[in-house]
């Protein structure tokens, strides 16, 4: 994602203090559940950089038919102005306006139905996904990182004529977190001259 600009994230756990009789300094602390969460910043050019992404791998979601809108079912055929056409769809039976004895005559195979594969339009319909950071320098050393389980849960943007950038800003969840680790040390280690001694002052 090459307009990403901002990634924090959080590792929070509950952790409560254990009492008894005759001191009242805590015994040890329990350990409890363990929470993640982040957010991640990203400029927006001329489309949703994070939805355009996962459009591009051809990520897709199980989305209620009735929910889904006419443009996401097969984003390939798209048009540009699709935007401007957006609308609810109900291709499959029962109509809208069936009676609740109708929807309790559905088969199995009906049931099933009701649900399609669809591109998402929400940021929060993604399916969960990681991320990896990498980092790298001129003199080849290298480090990673990376977010296992990442789901968005909130989303914002704004526009604004005193702002030079239209940046989008989510929060999200995940499950694990791998720290920060060198994976490649430099083949010569760069002169720092302000810690080493210049050459002609060694002794």
């Amino acid at each position: 994602m090459l307009s990403a600009k901002i990634l924090s994230y959080s590792i929070t756990r509950e952790k409560a203090p254990i009492y008894t009789m005759g001191s009242p300094d805590p015994r040890a602390y329990a350990r409890n559940k363990r929470g993640i969460a982040g957010s991640l910043i990203w400029i927006n050019f001329d489309r949703h950089s994070l939805l355009y992404l996962f459009y591009k791998v051809r990520g897709k979601f199980v989305s209620s038919a009735d929910e889904i809108r006419p443009q996401y079912i097969n984003p390939d055929n798209a048009s540009p102005s699709a935007v401007f056409q957006a609308g609810l769809t109900r291709s499959i039976s029962p109509s809208i306006g069936a009676t609740i004895d109708s929807l309790e005559e559905l088969t199995l195979s009906s049931v099933g139905g009701l649900s399609e594969l669809a591109t998402p339009w929400y940021s929060d319909q993604i399916l969960p996904f990681d991320i990896t950071l990498a980092a790298s320098n001129e003199y080849g050393a290298a480090a990673g990182a990376r977010i296992n389980g990442v789901e968005i849960l909130n989303e914002g943007t704004g526009v604004s004529i005193d702002d030079t950038v239209t940046e989008t800003k989510a929060t999200f969840v995940a499950r694990a977190v791998e720290p920060l680790q060198t994976t490649s040390l430099p083949p010569f280690r760069p002169v720092c001259y302000h810690l080493d001694p210049l050459p002609d002052m060694q002794t």
